[in-house]
């Protein structure tokens, strides 16, 4: 496991946000707590996955196929390409469906792309024309029409990236589609979502999210607006189970794992209702079964949830009930992965990149080198070897672009120094450049940079 430390800067950065959130959710919880109930596009707070359903506390956890539905950074801890469904009436004889569909996209440059769609259908309503009488308000004639459906369809488009070392962000946008009858509007919505993977050393499985949905809506057609939702969620892992090994590119084999057991907490305002918290965790009792339980709350339990998981290699199909006032409901999920870990490709790539870059410096084109760096460093921001060879080529450059004579000893020397500098082998990398300086004592920027 790595062992990593977010700066100072940083993690001050992070507390502030969180403590903002936090004051944002308690103020707005005074304020509004006396408006509930029914929410516009409140299908979109339905749940995407049995898995999610059942552990509840999901919004920091998202690391599947429905995080461009809870929370879109998430979306950097998919691997994988991957497709997430789920097909379920949600009450019986009620003939209404739900659905989604989700689908995940991972990149090496370029971050993680996601699209879904999520829809509830309700059918058979019953269509009548009433005619009364004009003198008397009688009911005149009652005449059947057939049936009316109620539908609203919500495109989700997401995309996550991690920005800085262990810190990601994620935007996600939506348009909402509702027809009634003959009756149509649309909605549409900006999400924006942060999560920190781990803090320091001592909470390297700690995960932070927080997150504001519909920072940003419209409407055509309709006087409704998508509420404000602030969320804020932790997560924690626990008993690392390694169940082999994977060979790269480079002939290393690393460790394939998973977590046993992961607890979550989650707090979400509605801006026109009370706060709500979800408080779940999932264990896997076998390699291939895992047991929820799940809980949501206002001043009171709510909802209880639980359901199990079963996971053949990048197979898996999850189901969950819930027990709340208007009885139980039942939800069944799939989930499938394919192609190559995105994580390993990125690692091949940035192999060759950091090759590249030695050859560059090693020939004397210190700038050169450093933008290929920095390019490598952007992919993963975790690679602290990347990053200590970036941050010796930018010392040099601000002194010395580059030394490519081939025939002068004073460029042999710095070229020399340069690599030394790299490897951490200062007695080789002074004495190269005070060669260099000797042989060329007007070099001022070279004086520089031996001082």
């Amino acid at each position: 496991m790595k062992n990593f430390v977010v700066g100072n800067k940083t993690f001050s950065l992070i507390e502030n946000l969180v403590q903002l959130l936090i004051c944002i959710l308690l103020t707005t919880t005074n304020i509004f707590s006396a408006y509930t109930g029914g929410q516009p596009a409140e299908f979109l707070q339905f749940g995407a996955s049995a898995r999610a359903m059942a552990t509840k506390a999901f919004f920091s956890i998202s690391d599947d196929a429905t995080a461009v539905y809870y929370n879109p950074a998430g979306l950097v801890q998919c691997e994988y390409k991957e497709i997430s469904a789920l097909h379920t009436e949600l009450f019986p004889n009620t003939q209404t469906i739900y659905d989604y569909i989700g689908f995940v996209y991972p990149t090496i440059k370029y971050g993680v792309f996601s699209i879904a769609i999520n829809q509830l259908l309700s059918t058979g309503f019953e269509k009548i024309e009433i005619e009364y009488d004009p003198l008397s308000t009688d009911i005149i004639k009652i005449e059947n029409k057939g049936t009316f459906d109620d539908r609203q369809v919500a495109l989700l488009l997401g995309y996550g990236k991690e920005v800085f070392e262990h810190i990601n962000i994620g935007i996600g946008l939506k348009t909402i589609y509702r027809k009634l009858d003959i009756y149509t509007d649309t909605m549409m919505g900006l999400d924006v979502s942060c999560l920190v993977t781990g803090i320091n050393t001592h909470f390297p499985l700690l995960n932070i999210a927080v997150g504001v949905k519909n920072l940003i809506s419209t409407n055509i057609g309709t006087e409704d607006k998508l509420p404000i939702i602030f969320k804020i969620g932790v997560s924690h892992k626990f008993f690392k189970r390694i169940t082999g090994t994977v060979k790269k590119e480079s002939e290393q084999e690393q460790e394939k794992y998973y977590y046993r057991l992961v607890v979550g907490l989650d707090l979400e305002q509605n801006i026109n209702s009370e706060m709500k918290w979800m408080l779940g965790t999932e264990y896997w009792l076998m390699d291939f079964l895992a047991l929820r339980l799940g809980f949501e709350g206002l001043s009171y339990i709510k909802e209880t949830t639980a359901g199990i998981g079963l996971r053949y290699q990048q197979y898996s199909v999850d189901y969950s009930f819930a027990y709340h006032d208007l009885g139980f409901s039942h939800r069944i999920s799939a989930d499938v992965k394919w192609g190559k870990s995105v994580k390993f490709d990125k690692d091949a790539f940035i192999k060759k990149l950091v090759n590249e870059a030695i050859a560059r410096y090693t020939a004397g084109q210190f700038l050169e080198a450093a933008k290929v760096l920095q390019t490598a460093y952007q992919l993963d921001p975790n690679r602290k070897d990347v990053k200590k060879m970036l941050d010796t080529l930018l010392l040099v450059t601000a002194y010395i672009t580059s030394a490519t004579d081939e025939v002068k000893e004073e460029h042999q020397g710095i070229r020399r120094a340069v690599s030394a500098l790299i490897e951490d082998d200062l007695t080789t990398a002074v004495n190269s450049l005070r060669y260099a300086y000797y042989k060329n004592p007007a070099n001022k920027p070279l004086l520089q940079l031996l001082n």
